[in-house]
């Protein structure tokens, strides 16, 4: 949800719009005359914007992947009894004839992905 404040409120308000900003790190518009002027930030939001932007692409997939391992994952060990159970899965599957040839895998990603499969 969108927080949005007159420009009046930025001189008669400022403590509130600030703890405001600062719960909720979320930005606040500021108007004026109805219209868009500014948008206020917390210090600690805005740095982790800044911080965001300045990534590399390898710095960014290398945090998300750390953030996703993080949810899932309380240590490595567990990260690695569940691969190895999918592993093993896996396998049974294709003992059993349920599994799907890795060429069928990938032009099904490719078609859905709209890829041209040229690398």
């Amino acid at each position: 949800m969108a927080l949005i404040r007159p420009s009046a409120d930025l001189r008669n308000n400022y403590n509130e719009i600030s703890r405001i900003c600062h719960e909720t790190k979320e930005p606040m518009y500021i108007t004026r005359n109805g219209a868009n002027d500014l948008v206020v930030l917390s210090d600690e939001t805005y740095e982790e914007i800044v911080k965001k932007s300045e990534e590399t692409e390898e710095e960014r997939i290398d945090r998300l992947i750390s953030e996703k391992f993080d949810e899932h994952y309380e240590s490595f060990e567990e990260f690695k009894k569940d691969i190895f159970e999918k592993i093993n899965e896996s396998l049974k599957e294709i003992e059993d004839g349920k599994g799907i040839p890795m060429e069928d895998v990938v032009a099904e990603m490719e078609a859905k992905y709209n890829i041209d499969g040229k690398i």
